[in-house]
């Protein structure tokens, strides 16, 4: 049985993303146009940190655009463009959006 394409580079990614080690220049290597998806409801904050204003709360699902980075290695969080807004989520809570042909 053959896999889809997407898959190895997918699965790479997700494991990355579900440890924290992923940064934006891996993203932009493994993904370079692609979206994201969050993959539990979580807050999008006005700023990097757990105490920040909560800009809205995104849905299990909603699909954002990578525009920005901080934090150190495998403490990452990252500034997103979200239909709800512009904000900071944790790497953790997102996953790429798959590829389909």
């Amino acid at each position: 049985m053959r896999l889809p394409r997407f898959s190895v580079a997918f699965v790479i990614a997700a494991g990355m993303l579900l440890t924290g080690c992923f940064d934006k220049f891996t993203a932009l290597v493994f993904f370079p146009h692609s979206q994201f998806v969050t993959i539990a409801d979580v807050n999008l904050r006005s700023g990097q940190d757990d105490e920040s204003s909560v800009v809205a709360r995104l849905p299990k699902g909603t699909v954002v655009d990578p525009i920005g980075q901080s934090g150190s290695e495998c403490n990452e969080c990252w500034r997103v463009s979200a239909p709800q807004g512009i904000g900071w989520v944790y790497t953790y809570f997102l996953a790429p959006l798959p590829i389909t042909d």
